[in-house]
């Protein structure tokens, strides 16, 4: 006789076709009645869908119910955590993943336990990263639906990542829902014979609940009486950790390694990567921000006696993980919904660019005096960039000086007159209050951590121009448009390409799920030909600007019948820094077209047999052509294995010759296309005009979403300005680790100040005074890291602010033996940490440096660094 473990549950979808305020108040109501059947035993134990956003959001406005909430969580009856948001596992960085897992402990721990159980029963896919990620939070089994590859059919299963990490499976693959029949059906045996399909092991489990489905009283009446109708199958109430402990007694379970994206037990919707573009690219802006400027910074404010914001970094993390749900992240919902996940993004974006501000202008506050222009390098490498900054002077001719008082070159990129002048109903009445305006390019070494003064003083002689030219080079790289045509010229192998880059458009008759192309597609090709091209020469700063527009069919039927008499106007600017083996590109449309893909192409030297995207903590290599591209259907696949793929912040295309990549700041979807599948393109966006469609033509039956009514998005139309930056790059090797460093520069961009009161609405923070800092500005690199093959993934203060948190990770598949070192500016212990920031071991006391050992591959590693406390810099001056 079988053992099945009957997990009462909910599943709450924190958004969806409904709104978060909907939800919360559904949930409130739900809670009575979970607490009741607890109360009066009428159920052992519930789940609450493994999510800590639901339960915090409840608590805010409940805030009387925390004690009776705390007595069931520490009485094992009520099993909350360990996330804070279901993610989407495939379009989320390894940085916000493990954020998420640290809020949803942190709020469970503070209710009285934390679920250990990687719970996440609904994802669109399972990343190749999430054992090593669950190990890092001591989470050894983990619970799942969708994913499952035709090969792989296990029920139970032991899953691993390429560090070695492993733990124990169970594929829901019948669904979250699937004992909902238990209640509702009194022929059991089919049910309970369905889920001991494709496994040996004596204990199985079966999920009781569904999507904000009411709690079922009569739970313990149904497994009487499914027990009394057979004798094959022993049912009790259970909870997944007593669960995976039972089948974790099972013998020869099989072992499988690597991402689960397939449509084998429900659709997969490898579609979604490019669903609502705008939504993906603000929460990939606001987690770069975060994690590559605001939480570094804040060690160098820490170092100079300015506290942290721990509140509201922990308020901006929980937006990013509410916008990270797999629905809010797919950008499947109504456009009520989305315009709510815009908002907060856009919210916790304001906060996360005031912080920013602030600390710039707090630690420049107290600098020395012959100094006022600052450039930051937030990173713990020491960098070499061009950097870019709009001063503001009285006199349009300026010079700079470095600390040494040593002249600095610079170049001009724009300037412009601004009159400050006092407003007045009458115009003629307004004094003049005339200053300038420039954005100027420098060239600047800066230490890791550490920042750059200059001088900028009033000149008399001219500013020097860049010179107009629609030929471009930085030493690297030259490209020419001319006769109609791009050239790309690889200075380092002197190879030239003729339109390496261009743009196609094709129909969209799929819906905020999934891409379908239509029965009748009109695939246009976006050349740059009849573009006016302009552009600018210079020693440090160059590009090539593109105006145009294009001619398109304004919706499907126009496509159909070859109509195109829609423009969309568009500008491409092309910039290239000096050495700077990064070509950035920078698009605006004026999207005026429905139902519609549009996406970058690099056409390449590769005829690729495999495609290669970043992963949280890795990198996936993945086939051009899905292996069941053809037999789909017959083997009862969901919907067609399409090769679209899923990138978090480069896709690749390589060979043993070269290498091409597209460095995305909120793309995230690629696929390798052409005859010879030698090009790669990127899709910038895509409208559609629903949440869901039936028949499309890679996704038969139901529509996804709701099945009996059509739920129209015009808002997913995505008309009007659409913006969209990266980078393209070639090599003569892949090397992801670089690569990431690439991505990480194009989204910190510049981070410069000028300490000036001629203009006070540079920021909006700007016009409010503040006193000066207590610390003067000095240099200081707390951290430095030298020699490395390695991702740094994060820097970061601690919460009691005595140290620091450096995340590492090998992105390959062989180990790093490429020397490494941690250098600290005092003397520090130093621990080994797991992701969740608990200490696991010291590795070294009051050392100045720190010899990294090999990493195994796919390794993450984190340390705590804590400097030997010592009087504070501002205690030293005032003694």
């Amino acid at each position: 006789m079988q053992k099945v473990h009957v997990i009462a549950h909910t599943h709450w979808d924190f958004e969806w076709y409904f709104t978060r305020q909907q939800a919360r108040v559904q949930f409130a109501y739900h809670m009575a009645e979970v607490f009741q059947a607890l109360e009066t035993n009428q159920l052992d134990a519930y789940l609450l869908d493994g999510q800590m956003a639901i339960v915090d959001d409840y608590l805010q406005t409940n805030p009387e119910q925390r004690a009776q909430m705390r007595k069931f969580i520490q009485a094992r009856r009520l099993f909350v955590g360990p996330w804070y948001t279901q993610i989407d596992e495939m379009v989320t960085s390894g940085e916000s993943i493990v954020r998420n897992l640290q809020l949803g402990h942190k709020l469970a721990a503070d209710l009285g336990g934390v679920m250990k159980v990687g719970y996440l029963p609904d994802s669109f896919g399972q990343g190749q990263d999430m054992p090593k990620i669950y190990h890092g939070f001591d989470i050894r089994s983990t619970v799942f639906w969708r994913g499952m590859p035709h090969e792989k059919n296990a029920r139970y299963f032991y899953w691993t990542a390429n560090d070695g990490s492993k733990v124990l499976a169970a594929n829901i693959k019948n669904g979250y829902y699937a004992g909902v029949e238990l209640i509702e059906n009194d022929d059991v045996a089919s049910l309970l014979h369905r889920i001991a399909t494709d496994t040996q092991a004596h204990d199985l489990v079966l999920p009781v609940g569904g999507d904000q489905r009411a709690v079922d009283f009569n739970l313990k009446d149904r497994l009487q009486i499914a027990n009394a109708q057979q004798d094959d199958f022993d049912l009790v109430e259970d909870n997944y950790p007593d669960f995976f402990k039972d089948l974790a007694k099972t013998p020869d379970l099989p072992t499988y390694q690597g991402e689960f994206v397939d449509p084998s037990a429900s659709k997969i919707h490898r579609g979604i990567y490019s669903s609502r573009a705008d939504l993906k690219t603000l929460y990939d802006r606001l987690e770069h921000l975060m994690v590559d400027v605001v939480e570094p910074l804040m060690v160098v404010a820490a170092h100079h006696g300015i506290e942290a914001q721990s509140g509201i970094v922990e308020t901006i993390w929980k937006s990013i993980a509410r916008g990270q749900a797999h629905d809010s992240s797919g950008g499947c919902n109504s456009d009520e919904t989305n315009r709510d996940i815009a908002q907060r993004g856009a919210d916790a974006l304001q906060l996360a660019e005031s912080l920013r501000d602030y600390l710039l202008r707090k630690l420049a506050s107290n600098a020395p005096d012959s100094l006022n222009v600052f450039f930051w390098n937030p990173t713990i490498q020491p960098v070499h960039q061009t950097g870019q900054i709009t001063v503001a002077t009285r006199e349009p001719h300026f010079n700079l000086k470095n600390e040494a008082g040593e002249p600095v070159a610079f170049e001009v990129l724009k300037q412009e007159q601004v009159d400050n002048a006092v407003l007045r109903g009458d115009p003629a009445q307004e004094t003049p209050d005339i200053y300038y305006r420039t954005t100027i390019a420098v060239s600047v070494t800066i230490d890791a951590l550490d920042w750059v003064g200059l001088t900028l003083e009033p000149a008399h002689q001219p500013l020097l121009l860049r010179t107009k030219s629609t030929t471009i080079s930085n030493g690297v790289y030259t490209l020419t448009f001319e006769d109609g045509k791009l050239l790309l010229t690889d200075h380092r192998t002197q190879q030239t390409f003729v339109d390496p880059l261009h743009f196609d458009d094709g129909g969209d008759a799929g819906d905020t799920y999934d891409y379908s192309p239509p029965d009748q597609d009109w695939l246009l090709d976006l050349s740059l030909a009849q573009a006016e091209v302009t552009g600018h020469q210079g020693k440090l700063m160059s590009e090539l600007v593109f105006h145009g527009s294009w001619q398109l069919p304004g919706k499907l039927a126009d496509r159909k019948a070859h109509k195109a008499d829609v423009v969309m106007p568009y500008t491409l600017v092309l910039q290239l820094a000096a050495d700077d083996p990064v070509i950035r590109f920078d698009l605006t449309v004026e999207n005026t077209v429905r139902d519609h893909r549009m996406r970058l192409v690099l056409k390449t030297p590769v005829k690729a047999k495999d495609s290669y995207a970043d992963t949280p903590f890795g990198v996936a290599k993945r086939p051009v052509v899905d292996p069941h591209l053809k037999d789909w259907q017959a083997i009862g696949y969901h919907e067609e294995p399409t090769a679209l793929r899923p990138l978090i912040h480069f896709a690749n295309s390589h060979d043993q010759k070269t290498s091409w990549t597209f460095l995305g700041l909120g793309e995230k979807e690629c696929q390798i296309v052409g005859e010879q599948f030698d090009q790669l393109a990127v899709t910038m966006f895509r409208g559609v005009g629903y949440l869901g469609r039936p028949d499309l033509k890679r996704r038969p039956g139901d529509a996804s979403g709701l099945q009996t009514r059509y739920v129209p998005t015009p808002d997913s139309q995505l008309l009007g300005t659409r913006h969209m930056c990266g980078g393209i790059c070639l090599d003569a090797t892949f090397d992801p680790a670089e690569l990431q460093r690439r991505v990480q520069a194009l989204a910190i961009g510049s981070l410069a100040y000028q300490n000036q009161t001629i203009d006070r609405f540079t920021t909006p923070l700007q016009y409010f005074p503040i006193n000066a800092n207590q610390t003067s500005l000095r240099h200081h690199s707390a951290i430095e890291l030298s020699g490395s093959g390695l991702v740094v993934s994060s820097v970061s203060a601690t919460a009691d602010g005595t140290g620091y948190f450096v995340r590492l990770y090998n992105p390959t598949d062989q180990t790093d033996t490429e020397a490494a070192t941690l250098h600290f500016a005092q003397p520090a212990s130093v621990r080994l940490l797991n992701l969740n920031n608990e200490v696991r071991q010291t590795v070294a006391t009051d050392a100045t440096i720190f010899e990294l050992t090999a990493f195994k591959p796919g390794e993450i590693r984190t340390y705590g660094i804590y400097p030997r406390q010592s009087p504070s810099v501002a205690e030293r001056e005032h003694a």
